[in-house]
């Protein structure tokens, strides 16, 4: 059905069109040039009928009142009936929309109310879910907003925002309810640990978004908020049974078990990632994982290793390949003069082997996949990388076939088979609040067993949340398959995250702060902090040391410290333990020295610490990664020394009341030149000297 203007009207009246059909749910107009369709959904249901000394015109707005056609010179004596036809025609198409409209409209409804009346933290889930309910409804009717809201103004007007996110209302209601809730929860806060919980603990204990990550600097209570987070939750009528806290290692987990156990309950679960991995392999198999005796025991470790290289070396290819390489590279613990015998049981060539197929198992990929990473890269290294995989694949495989024989697992297969289990479906976990400690210590197969435990129950089911605490500034166990990035992409991993600050340390003062703080965020790929001391001071509390002027330190500690103190000399191996150390342990027992690796002090915390030989090619140690193991670990960070820095800042951190950094004058650290050249504020007592060419 079609209304045109006549040729005398085309050519005296000027306008935009001269024709107007009816189509299927559309409206065609045409000019003397082209044609436009307007469908219904595009068109706001009115026409107005206009009429001219000898012709009518029809005028139709669209829906969202943005632009207007006009068809001019129709016959006037039309024009209305033809209107009346097109209103019609719209009404019949619209009423079936308005009608499944209307069916919606109370559930959509109903499901803003009960996300806006919760008295809990509004989680980003929650409100997802919501939006995408809302946007599928109103799409099942056939309306557009504009549409839908001219036929329902009243009910739209609640709708419109929430179809448009409305993110700024819910992050509003947030920190009210966040504000309220600290009030409340007050004396509670101010009674459960020794100290009460300042400010920024509090916002950590209390926000419960899908993912939340609680970013512990040295000395901020880590531990506490752990603890008070388990306590809030069991306080508010979550059984403990439904929380699960993961640590590390064995002797943190009972730690944080005996703790949780005075504070809170027993009843809540807390496990290392192996203990777990045993749980839910036990679970679904009925029988305990047979965990292999490689794994826990260091002589039937190097019991294997020397048999299975023996066996290899007894094969003229693999020993003809061991000989090319090692024409071209060194391998550790390898001596030439050495009987086969003795090569095999070399502790560090033993060392070396099971490192690789430690990371190997970790990668869990296959030779091709691997040798394709090594071509991808871009290091100057990748023939060695080549070698030492033709090397040392043969041994992983003999280690996997060892595992396959013998029906055992390692720590990796475990986690992988636990894993594996929990996503099957096959494992279903009862915790609702997954809380893990040390997250920045966290590695790709753990994470994937975390994201495993996170994922919902039932299909549309609450999340369970995830609650870690984590320090990026204290990342230092790369080696052992720790993965950095997955503290610093946080937020950008998740998606539905939340990141809170523990702000203020209370182990080290203001000036250890300065220097340690400063030192670390050179690094721009480290977090941005705000770590503040609660223990103010303006005298100079990091003081550079000549490494022969140790001792006449601790002579000068040991007389201003006649009650007992704490004391730590940190290495960045064992290399550096002082050899007089039990002598000086005799000699000022107040002082209580104790002697330790930079890694092994993580977690510890003493009132003075000497940072021992902070000389170059010791600390930071020289990046011996140019081989196979530097391909399988977690992508390097693009910031020299990104890793060393960190355990150096580890060092300082574990000093409550002064460090010293101990050097050589003649051969100084980088980290001791940064520290004199960009003026840190640091008491210098070493003069550096060039040292002496040969």
């Amino acid at each position: 059905m079609r209304l045109t203007a006549g040729w005398l009207a085309q050519w005296l009246v000027q306008g935009d069109y001269c024709s107007i059909e009816l189509g299927e749910h559309c409206l065609i107009l045409d000019s003397q040039t082209e044609t436009e369709e307007i469908p219904f959904d595009d068109w706001d249901g009115a026409i107005t009928v206009h009429r001219g000394v000898v012709w009518g015109s029809l005028e139709i707005t669209s829906a969202d009142q943005e632009h207007c056609w006009v068809v001019h010179g129709l016959p006037w004596l039309q024009c209305k009936q033809f209107a009346g036809i097109l209103l019609d025609a719209y009404r019949n198409w619209a009423q079936s929309r308005v009608e499944k409209l209307d069916d919606a409209l109370p559930e959509m409804l109903s499901r803003i109310d009960d996300f806006i009346g919760q008295t809990t933290y509004l989680r980003n889930s929650d409100h997802l879910k919501l939006n995408q309910f809302l946007e599928l409804s109103l799409a099942s009717t056939g309306l557009t907003r504009e549409l839908a809201a001219s036929f329902r103004p009243m009910a739209f007007e609640k709708l419109e925002s929430w179809l448009d996110d409305n993110s700024d209302w819910v992050a509003e209601t947030n920190r009210n309810w966040l504000s309220q809730e600290s009030e409340k929860w007050s004396s509670w806060f101010d009674k459960f640990e020794s100290s009460p919980l300042n400010e920024s603990q509090r916002e950590a204990v209390l926000i419960n978004q899908d993912h939340n990550l609680v970013l512990a600097g040295a000395g901020t209570g880590k531990t506490s908020v752990l603890v008070a987070r388990a306590g809030y939750l069991v306080a508010n009528q979550v059984q403990p049974k439904e929380i699960l806290m993961l640590a590390f290692g064995r002797k943190a987990a009972e730690e944080m078990a005996e703790r949780l156990g005075q504070k809170v309950s027993n009843d809540i679960k807390v496990a290392t990632f192996h203990s777990l991995g045993t749980q839910i392999i036990q679970a679904v198999e009925c029988d305990r994982p047979n965990v292999s005796p490689l794994a826990l025991d260091e002589k039937a470790r190097a019991d294997w290793i020397a048999s299975m290289l023996t066996e290899q070396w007894e094969a003229s290819a693999s020993a003809k390949r061991w000989q090319k390489h090692l024409t071209q590279w060194r391998i550790p613990g390898f001596k030439a003069d050495n009987s086969m015998e003795k090569q095999a049981r070399n502790e560090q060539l033993a060392a070396w082997v099971w490192r690789h197929i430690e990371l190997l198992g970790q990668r869990s990929a296959g030779k091709s996949e691997l040798s394709q990473s090594i071509e991808d890269s871009d290091s100057h290294s990748k023939a060695r990388m080549k070698s030492e995989l033709a090397l040392l694949w043969p041994c992983y495989r003999a280690y996997q076939q060892y595992l396959k024989a013998n029906k055992q697992i390692d720590f990796n297969s475990m986690i992988q088979k636990a894993t594996e289990y929990v996503t099957l479906g096959k494992y279903v976990p009862e915790w609702c609040f997954i809380m893990v400690d040390e997250y920045q210590d966290i590695s790709p197969h753990r994470l994937a067993l975390i994201e495993a435990l996170c994922r919902p129950k039932q299909e549309n089911g609450p999340r369970p949340t995830l609650f870690a605490v984590g320090d990026d500034w204290q990342a230092i166990y790369r080696f052992a398959g720790a993965d950095v990035n997955l503290t610093t992409g946080f937020e950008s991993r998740f998606g539905s995250s939340h990141i809170t600050e523990l702000g203020t340390t209370y182990r080290f003062n203001s000036m250890i702060g300065e220097v340690a703080n400063t030192f670390i965020q050179q690094n721009p790929q480290q977090l941005k902090k705000n770590l503040t001391s609660f223990k103010k001071q303006k005298r100079k509390a990091v003081t550079l040391l000549c490494q022969d002027l140790l001792e006449q330190e601790l002579v000068q500690l040991a007389s201003q410290n006649s009650q007992s103190t704490s004391v730590l000399l940190l290495g960045r191996n064992n290399n550096q333990r002082p050899e007089k150390l039990k002598a000086w342990q005799k000699q000022w027992p107040q002082l209580g020295l104790n002697f330790m690796t930079c890694h092994a002090s993580k977690g510890r915390e003493a009132d003075y610490v000497f940072i021992l030989d902070v000389n170059k090619g010791i600390f930071p140690a020289p990046d011996r990664e140019t081989g196979l193991a530097a391909c399988l670990q977690s992508k390097s960070e693009h910031f020299g020394d990104a890793e060393e820095r960190r355990l150096f800042y580890v060092a300082l951190t574990r000093a409550k009341k002064h460090a010293w950094v101990c050097a050589e004058p003649e051969k100084t650290s980088p980290f001791v030149n940064e520290l004199i050249d960009e003026k840190y504020p640091v008491m210098n007592k070493i003069k550096r000297v060039k040292a002496a060419k040969n």
